[in-house]
């Protein structure tokens, strides 16, 4: 179902089929102000969008990158047919380890973060495991740590900088900070491209970079929407004049995932640090993105460094809106997953069967978690339970996700340097089931 800013409304806009929701689209090409170059078509005889639209509802949208047209694709009960008015844009990458990649997460030291990316790290190792041993593009692996060293200094590679002296309250204020010093503190890496990731971020199969040639390749967020907030984006332009037509064509992205050249984060990075902590500091801005204020420091301190990215949008899938692998790469399990026990799915509702990363923020998730409902119909969520399952069976010391435990409640390296501990990077790899 394709979002986009609606040029003709669907609910009273009615067609026979999709082929003339088509032509209907064709025919406003030239429209103004808005060109319609994207449709979605209801062809369900019982109307779409729980019977709210009618069966023959024709919406006529417009999209800035119609070569690679955005939205969900396989939500639940999502009966829609949408098509494109342009040419589908080359989404595969260039194959060949001259694109091999290092990914790159950052987190802070709290167990909620940490069982996370120890079973991001798990699944990143058993993919790695079954690339092509010649031509496959995952690297190295690097966790930025951005606060004091833990137990997982000998589980992950990881690198220790500095965590920002006041977050604000907001810890992904960090984020940019901690890539900043990853090239300042950091032992540098052997490949030239970076994927940007975060803990909660599983992989479905080997990945590839999607990037065609020095162009970074991102996944497009809907709720990233630069020409919506005009006066703000402008606020944090400095000098640089930016006219309506720039902000619909600025990324509609955030920081992850994202594959890019490490000479283009490089630049980015101070940029973005500086820009999100400004934005923090607005009230208006704060008010307004809250949560998601990182993501438009890095498009905007992107635009700013002069680099653009082409959109990936199956380069993640994030359930329970998204529902079969099909051909994504990464699980983004960002959200709640709520079910009555007959599988029935219970969007904003509390389920009987729920799987939701923020129920164990204190702690790791208990081993054998309960499988969804046998007539649960999401093949996301499944490989989601089934993929905590195998890595909280096959970790040691699940129980203890800092590693702190093991330690003693010692920082690791304790007695090191700041510095120092920026160089610690072991990382032992652990066979992957």
């Amino acid at each position: 179902e394709y979002g986009g800013d609606v040029v003709k409304w669907g609910t009273t806009h009615l067609v026979e089929n999709a082929r003339a929701c088509h032509d209907a689209c064709a025919a406003m090409r030239d429209a103004t102000p808005r060109p319609c170059n994207v449709w979605v078509f209801c062809p369900a005889a019982g109307g779409c969008a729980g019977g709210r639209e009618p069966r023959g509802a024709c919406w006529l949208k417009h999209q800035p990158r119609p070569e690679n047209p955005t939205g969900p694709a396989d939500a639940p009960d999502n009966p829609w047919t949408s098509g494109s008015m342009a040419a589908p844009a080359d989404v595969r990458g260039e194959r060949g380890v001259h694109k091999r990649f290092h990914v790159v997460v950052t987190t802070n030291a709290n167990p909620y973060q940490a069982w996370q990316v120890r079973t991001m790290h798990y699944w990143y190792l058993k993919q790695k495991a079954k690339q092509d041993p010649r031509d496959g593009q995952m690297g190295g692996f690097t966790r930025v740590l951005h606060d004091q060293p833990d137990g997982l200094m000998d589980e992950i590679p990881t690198c220790v900088v500095d965590r920002l002296d006041d977050e604000m309250g907001f810890v992904v204020l960090s984020r940019p900070n901690a890539f900043k010093q990853f090239f300042e503190k950091c032992p540098e890496i052997e490949e030239d491209y970076i994927l940007m990731a975060e803990p909660d971020h599983l992989y479905l199969r080997p990945l590839d970079n999607l990037m065609n040639g020095r162009t970074p390749a991102a996944f497009p967020f809907f709720y990233i929407e630069p020409a919506k907030f005009p006066t703000l984006v402008r606020r944090f332009m400095g000098d640089v004049t930016i006219t309506d037509a720039d902000l619909a064509a600025m990324d509609p992205i955030g920081s992850s995932p994202v594959f890019i050249h490490k000479d283009d984060l490089r630049k980015i990075a101070p940029t973005w640090h500086d820009v999100t902590v400004k934005i923090k500091r607005d009230p208006e801005a704060n008010k307004e993105w809250g949560w998601v204020l990182e993501m438009y420091g890095y498009t905007i301190a992107s635009w700013l460094s002069g680099v653009r990215h082409d959109l990936r949008p199956k380069l993640q899938a994030q359930p329970p809106w998204d529902k079969s692998v099909s051909d994504f790469y990464i699980l983004h399990f960002t959200y709640g997953n709520d079910y009555d026990l007959d599988g029935t799915f219970t969007p904003g509702k509390m389920g009987k069967w729920r799987f939701d990363k923020r129920t164990w923020t204190q702690g790791a998730p208990e081993k054998n978690l309960t499988r969804p409902p046998a007539g649960m119909d999401n093949e996301l969520v499944r490989f989601l339970v089934d993929a905590v399952n195998e890595a909280s069976a096959s970790l040691p010391h699940w129980d203890d996700p800092t590693g702190m435990k093991r330690l003693g409640g010692k920082p690791a390296g304790q007695g090191l340097r700041r510095k120092d501990t920026a160089s610690v990077s072991s990382g032992r790899p652990r066979a992957g089931g």
